[in-house]
């Protein structure tokens, strides 16, 4: 492997204790942004989260866990993954103080936030602040590399399910039980999307068997480093919380072995070894095998200079030793925070006392709080997630669900007057009861319930979320709110496909094609009301004038789009975006709209000039991805809206810029005459954008319009100082350059 971003430590100048030998140090070359990363990553949890009370993380007077521990990361990806290093090693000291059961809801709020990044690209903001912080570790890893962002979030994720503390309240009677289970907690994946995402390589799938093989005395090595240094806090910890067991491997050598602390440390140093001289046999053996990939021999070899790195780090860091300064750069920044001391202002050598920068701030130092328990996601065994994905069901489960509905309600019919004598009393007396109960809903809500099941990214969600962060509405009116949105969504996209004659929703079958036309209007109807029905809930009178004002700008939008498509007439950019306001806006600004109706106190203006802009954002993109995108073809067929007659920005702009106007029109009205348009004639408009550079118009446009929501987002910002990374995570998602 070439080495580009590290120097070799000259190996007189640092202790190991014998741990590594055979492995040689090697420190980034630009270790600053490591601090500046740990640093701001602590300033946001004081911002977002609460004050750090007893912590100490990462950072090291002359070397800092991540410079040592990956250093060859790409320079400018040092100080993203250095800030979300730091953000695991902080929750990771919250949960070891509080309750097995607070841990675990803690632990659980950081998994969901995984999860919806994995599956989404996405994380919803929620109260707790942590989510502002883990959307801004997504934004800047999908910067810097969409693809192996979305890898390291799934690696965390994984991490997050399988480990993290699952088993610390189990008792290992020998270290081969407890090996195992180390392997996984001292964050194997966790480590694993950090080195591949800092140093952007990529290990093919079909070697991630092999990899965990490969890598497994590296882990071993690594935890049980991890559990020397960090036995005598662990321990007094356990005594404090009345713990009957220690997750520690000198605790469980203690009780295998029947001996004192001292010896097993002694005997977990040789274990240590042993396991470290195995690592470096694996990456001799590995260094010129052809079979494996580059990037996997690359990422197998960088793992010995996590283990170096990890050692020499943990013998000399404040995080584990209470007696150690920081160095007078990294005191500076914590006392006048990073801003005032960016990157490169004062030299590498921080440990001296230039201008008495060190002698101001050493009595600082020796006041700064001590951390209760050392340890990192990588080396140390501190979460408790153990939460199960939740998976959606698969289409058979969804329609046999439904048939099940529909079984039930027949049933229920053929048992009751069908089987009654119709001679007796009891059907004279029924005839004129007025108290007959009430029937039930499924019948009406079954095509509701089969559109919804569907996956859906929850962009109405997420935007409600963020926007809350700015609003400040209550959250019991934030869930009704959400509830009203995703009733008309919903029921709007029901009728949407009868009117368009679409046969196809999300990759499934239209849900007029499984219920039919009159039961799929009657549901979606009914779904009207009852978000009328919500809206009362908000216990607002100025939330119905809300509603109605903005349900009939959804009925213009959705009656001038249809009148456009039914009368083949082309409108122009001003009627178009007006259309797009009252029926894209619309739902955006319904949401808007009523949150600031409950919000405690006047919101700014530009809200609602965001949602407008988000609107149009949002309908722009939909208009160029459905002509351009694979996955969007997979969903709704190859260019449905040309399918549809739906006048596009991309189709108005091609007509109106076309050299031949007329032999589109008479495309378009074969698309009408046989209710869809052939490939041919698909092709030929697709041809017509290209010559009228159609698509780059609408790629321009929607570049405009990010820029102006970007300025909106600022001033917002400024105004109510309050940063919000899940709205800039959103408008990423619709990033079409990303």
């Amino acid at each position: 492997m070439e080495y580009l971003y590290s120097r070799v430590v000259d190996p007189s100048t640092y202790e190991t204790e014998g741990l590594c030998d055979g492995l040689p140090l090697r420190v980034h070359n630009f270790p600053d942004r490591e601090d500046i990363g740990t640093l701001r990553a602590q300033e946001d949890w004081r911002k977002y989260v609460g004050p750090l009370e007893s912590y100490r993380g990462g950072l090291g007077p002359e070397y800092s866990f991540m410079a040592v521990s990956v250093p060859e990361c790409l320079p400018e990806r040092l100080e993203i993954i250095s800030y979300a290093n730091e953000f695991a090693f902080l929750h990771d000291d919250v949960t070891d103080t509080v309750s097995q059961e607070q841990g675990d809801m803690e632990n659980d709020h950081l998994l969901e936030g995984f999860e919806e990044a994995v599956s989404t690209g996405n994380i919803k903001p929620q109260k707790s602040g942590k989510r502002q912080i883990q959307a801004k570790i997504l934004l800047e890893m999908l910067t810097l590399d969409r693809p192996r962002a979305r890898t390291t979030m799934k690696a965390w994720s994984t991490f997050v399910e399988l480990a993290s503390g699952r088993r610390h309240h189990t008792h290992f009677a020998t270290l081969d039980e407890y090996l195992p289970y180390r392997i996984i907690d001292v964050g194997q994946m966790f480590w694993f999307g950090m080195v591949t995402f800092g140093m952007a390589i990529t290990i093919p799938e079909k070697e991630s068997k092999i990899c965990a093989e490969l890598s497994k005395s590296a882990c071993i090595a690594a935890g049980l480093t991890n559990d020397l240094f960090s036995w005598d806090k662990e321990y007094d910890a356990a005594t404090r919380n009345g713990d009957a067991d220690v997750p520690n491997a000198i605790w469980v050598m203690m009780g295998e072995h029947s001996i004192t602390a001292e010896e097993a440390k002694l005997l977990c140093r040789k274990h240590i070894k042993v396991a470290i001289a195995d690592y470096i046999q694996v990456v001799k053996d590995s260094k010129d095998n052809e079979q494996l990939s580059l990037d996997l021999r690359k990422y197998l070899e960088a793992l010995q200079y996590s283990l170096s790195g990890n050692v020499v780090w943990s013998l000399r860091c404040p995080r584990y030793h209470p007696e150690r300064n920081y160095n007078a750069l990294q005191l500076a920044r914590m006392r006048d925070g990073v801003e005032c001391y960016p990157t490169g202002i004062l030299t590498p050598d921080t440990t001296s006392t230039k201008s008495g920068l060190g002698s101001e701030l050493t009595s600082e130092a020796n006041n700064f709080p001590t951390l209760k328990r050392p340890g990192s996601p990588m080396f140390d065994d501190r979460s408790r997630l153990n939460k199960e994905y939740q998976k959606l069901p698969d289409k058979a489960q969804i329609h046999q669900s439904d048939t099940a509905i529909l079984s039930k309600v027949d049933n229920s019919r053929t048992s009751g007057l069908l089987k009654t004598d119709w001679q007796s009393a009891e059907v004279e007396a029924l005839l004129v009861d007025q108290n007959i109960p009430q029937l039930s809903d499924e019948v009406i809500v079954a095509p509701y319930r089969y559109l919804t099941s569907f996956p859906s990214k929850g962009v109405r969600d997420q935007v409600i979320d963020a926007l809350n962060l700015w609003i400040e509405a209550p959250q019991n009116s934030v869930e009704i709110i959400k509830t009203v949105i995703k009733r008309l969504h919903h029921a709007s996209l029901m009728l949407d496909d009868i009117e368009d004659m679409s046969h196809q929703r999300r990759g499934n079958p239209a849900t007029h094609i499984i219920f039919g036309t009159s039961q799929t209007i009657n549901s979606a109807t009914f779904q009207y009301i009852q978000a009328l029905v919500d809206v009362r809930r908000l216990d607002n009178a100025k939330c119905l004038d809300v509603f109605t004002d903005e349900m009939q700008n959804l009925y213009y939008g959705q009656g001038y789009d249809l009148y456009w498509t039914h009368n083949m007439t082309c409108p122009t950019l001003a009627e178009y975006l007006k259309m797009v306001d009252n029926k894209t806006g619309g739902l955006f600004r319904l949401a808007a709209g009523l949150m600031t109706t409950c919000s405690p106190h006047q919101c700014h203006d530009d809200i609602n000039n965001l949602v407008i802009l988000f609107g149009r954002l949002f309908q722009i993109w939909d208009d160029y991805q459905n002509l351009t995108s694979a996955d969007y073809m997979d969903l709704k067929g190859f260019c449905q809206d040309l399918d549809e007659g739906k006048y596009s920005l991309p189709l108005i702009h091609t007509i109106q810029n076309s050299q031949e106007p007329m032999q589109l029109q008479g495309s378009l009205m074969q698309r009408r005459i046989a209710g869809h348009a052939t490939m041919a004639q698909k092709q030929f408009v697709l041809e017509h954008m290209k010559r009228t550079k159609s698509l780059e118009f609408t790629a321009r446009v929607m570049d405009t319009i990010q820029k102006e929501l970007f300025r909106v987002i600022h001033r917002l910002e400024r105004r109510t100082k309050v940063e919000n990374f899940p709205i800039r995570l959103v408008l990423d998602m619709l990033d079409i350059s990303s």
